[in-house]
């Protein structure tokens, strides 16, 4: 009866062995909670750091753009160029009617102005700073000698996206104060301020999330149409044609 009976009892051991060895389903479904509470740990912590990144890259790249967009203002300002006996060429137009400012004037500028390869070296030429598209800062700029009515290229460059401001304001030295517009366009102010402005601070916010307001004094004046073609002082005079 002893070894019968623990012969009946061996395979019982065996399978409480088993038991023991196993996993409940309340310790697979524990297992299962904590492995889903890690990885949504981790993807909430990825997110945050790529949606970081994304806005770092996003400010980074829109300071650029609007650091480009104002040395470009500047540099083409301060080159601007007004002779009066060509006035048609010459013409300094200013448009503040509008939501956003516009501006166009002769200018000679550097090889490194944006767009300067489409010119092979030529630094004097008109250009054109608009706001289209809702919000592109657009700069298109051609040859000074190109017709004023046809169809020629521009070479359009976008300076800045997400524009929300573009104000122009002159100094009137006869009231001493800035004014917002620009009457005169066979004259060139001597001060110009350009305030720039770039993205939105709120869905329903009306101010500008980066604003950046730059003082350009334009060092160039016009040249009158008596004073065109006059040597200048210390120069040779003209030579004589052979008789």
């Amino acid at each position: 009866m002893n070894a019968r009976s623990s012969q009946i009892s061996r395979p019982k051991d065996r399978v409480s062995v088993r038991l023991i060895r196993a996993f409940t389903l309340i310790e697979v479904m524990v297992a299962m909670t904590v492995f889903s509470l890690v990885m949504v740990s981790l993807y909430s912590t990825w997110r945050i750091i790529s949606q970081s990144t994304g806005a770092a890259l996003k400010l980074t790249a829109r300071a650029q753009r609007t650091r480009i967009a104002t040395q470009s203002i500047e540099s083409a300002l301060m080159g601007a160029q007004l002779f009066q006996g060509n006035a048609p060429l010459y013409s300094f137009l200013v448009d503040t009617s509008g939501k956003y400012s516009a501006i166009s004037f002769a200018t000679i500028v550097s090889d490194g102005f944006p767009g300067s390869g489409f010119f092979q070296g030529e630094r004097l030429r008109r250009v054109t700073f608009t706001v289209e598209n809702e919000g592109e800062l657009v700069l298109r700029q051609n040859s000074l000698l190109a017709p004023s009515e046809g169809d020629f290229e521009t070479h359009p460059v976008v300076l800045a996206r997400e524009v929300s401001a573009f104000q122009l304001e002159f100094w009137d030295l006869q009231r001493g104060e800035y004014v917002p517009e620009w009457l005169f366009t066979n004259r060139l102010p001597q001060v110009v301020r350009v305030t720039l402005g770039i993205g939105q601070e709120g869905r329903y916010a009306k101010q500008p999330l980066q604003r950046v307001t730059r003082v350009i004094r334009i060092p160039s004046s016009a040249v009158a149409s008596a004073l065109q073609g006059q040597p200048l002082p210390g120069s040779p005079p003209p030579a004589q044609p052979l008789r």
